[in-house]
């Protein structure tokens, strides 16, 4: 069924005076949760959280709850005692119908909305989500998660391509999974989507403070990008005696450089999270690790992933304690244009002054040589 292409301008579906002086307002019911306290939040920028509002369910499931007085779509989470929540997007003096159920393990399974498809495709993106996370959390193999979520790409894009005016795009987008952005702002492809999110949001509701938050985040990260580059240039031309050194971030985001580390032997290891191989010179490393670091070895990883996802959960399965980075450049990462790599696994030894000693060595080999060099 192909999804037409159409201009999506945001009427007020559903809308009605509600009679609570121009306020927004969620009713309907929740079956198994009679008499049970049901909340309204109101979502801000910077994950920004604020109870506008709670009831206590009736005894045959009905509810309302009221929102705030607002002069653009706002994003409002309905939640339940037990934690369990629904994320919905409310216009001005709009109230919306709906009904779920608290047997559900998640409220978007249940949750039916009369005459309101933006908030259709908000349950959708929610269970697409979810789906996803307990992917993630079920290990799988690295080409299975790397589909999936392709395939959750895929679906925000249709729901962005389908009503490229609704501030459902802008939820989509800056979706997390695992405290990660679903959607790379440095990624080419993902940037574009944003950009072209931002601009068509920018058109309809140029003074929102969300729109605006999202267009100067994608501004900012074409600055950043050609930062990198520029940088990227200098650092092809340069020569250095030694090893080069590298400063890239982790995955709390902080840039680490390997210069820092100068002072200790230091294996620069490579890889990534889809090769077998590469986990399992993790393993070896976290032996090593565990055996070593009190007495002065230092390891400075650099993935060659291009999901942050896919290294997160790959890095805490392997257990990696030590300094763990990825610029999500893949192959085409600075790191790997520098020290010249072509295949992972890959390492190279550093003395403590970061003279390169040695190189590609796994196993027995690399055990052998550390131990040589820390007593």
């Amino acid at each position: 069924m192909k999804t037409k292409k159409l201009l999506y301008i945001l009427p007020l579906l559903c809308a009605a005076c509600s009679g609570d002086g121009g306020r927004s307002a969620v009713e309907g019911s929740i079956s198994s949760a009679s008499d049970e306290m049901l909340y309204l939040d109101q979502l801000g920028l910077s994950a920004a959280v604020t109870t506008v509002d709670s009831v206590k369910v009736a005894a045959d499931g009905s509810f309302r709850l009221r929102g705030s007085v607002q002069t653009e779509p706002t994003f409002y989470v309905v939640r339940t005692a037990n934690g369990k929540s629904l994320t919905v997007l409310l216009d001005s003096a709009q109230t919306l119908s709906l009904t779920l159920d608290n047997s559900k393990s998640l409220l978007a399974e249940s949750a039916s909305f009369t005459a309101s498809p933006r908030n259709e495709n908000l349950r959708d993106l929610q269970l697409g989500a979810s789906a996803l996370l307990a992917g993630i959390k079920r290990g799988g193999a690295p080409d299975s998660l790397r589909q999936a979520i392709a395939d959750y790409k895929e679906l925000i894009r249709s729901q962005v391509f389908a009503y490229p005016q609704s501030m459902v795009g802008y939820f989509a987008v800056l979706q997390t999974v695992m405290g990660s952005r679903v959607f790379d702002v440095m990624d080419k492809q993902d940037h574009q989507l944003m950009s072209a999110v931002a601009t068509s949001l920018n058109i309809a509701y140029p003074q929102s403070e969300q729109v605006q938050y999202l267009c100067n985040y994608v501004l900012q990260a074409r600055a950043q990008q050609r930062a990198a580059a520029k940088r990227d240039s200098l650092l092809m031309t340069a020569t250095q005696a030694n090893s080069p050194d590298l400063t890239l971030p982790t995955i709390n985001g902080d840039e680490v450089s390997l210069s820092s580390l100068h002072g200790k032997t230091t294996i620069l290891a490579f890889w990534a999270s889809d090769d077998q191989n590469s986990r399992a010179m993790n393993r070896q490393l976290r032996k090593l690790y565990d055996k070593y670091h009190a007495k002065g070895l230092e390891i400075f990883s650099v993935s060659f992933d291009v999901s942050k996802i896919l290294w997160e959960a790959a890095s805490t399965n392997d257990g990696i304690k030590w300094v763990n980075t990825c610029d999500l450049n893949g192959m085409n990462s600075v790191a790997a244009r520098l020290y010249n790599v072509r295949t992972v696994p890959s390492n190279y030894i550093l003395s403590p002054d970061g003279t390169l000693i040695g190189k590609d060595l796994f196993g027995t080999r690399l055990d052998e040589k550390i131990a040589e060099l820390i007593k």
